[in-house]
């Protein structure tokens, strides 16, 4: 499957899936910040890093989390909420 841009779109694997919500879904309440569904999960890079970017309220502008964890060790890298 391709995406929008030609690049080639892969699956997230299940698991992997839940143990981002997770992480992610962690942080948000640490912060004391409302969680909003639907959510979308991409690859990305932070500061040099691979990166996965979960976006919470999905495709709408406002009350809009961003929730970055690296890769190698699913580790939060950023938490912030998206300009409305």
């Amino acid at each position: 499957m391709t995406g929008a841009d030609g690049h080639e779109v892969k699956t997230l694997d299940a698991k992997l899936r839940e143990q981002l919500i997770e992480i992610a879904q962690a942080a948000a309440r640490e912060r004391n910040w409302e969680w909003r569904e639907p959510i979308q999960i991409t690859s990305t890079a932070h500061e040099g890093e691979a990166a996965w970017r979960i976006r919470t309220n999905f495709p709408m502008r406002g009350n809009s989390l961003l929730i970055l964890i690296r890769k190698s060790d699913l580790t939060v890298m950023h938490a912030g909420h998206l300009p409305r």
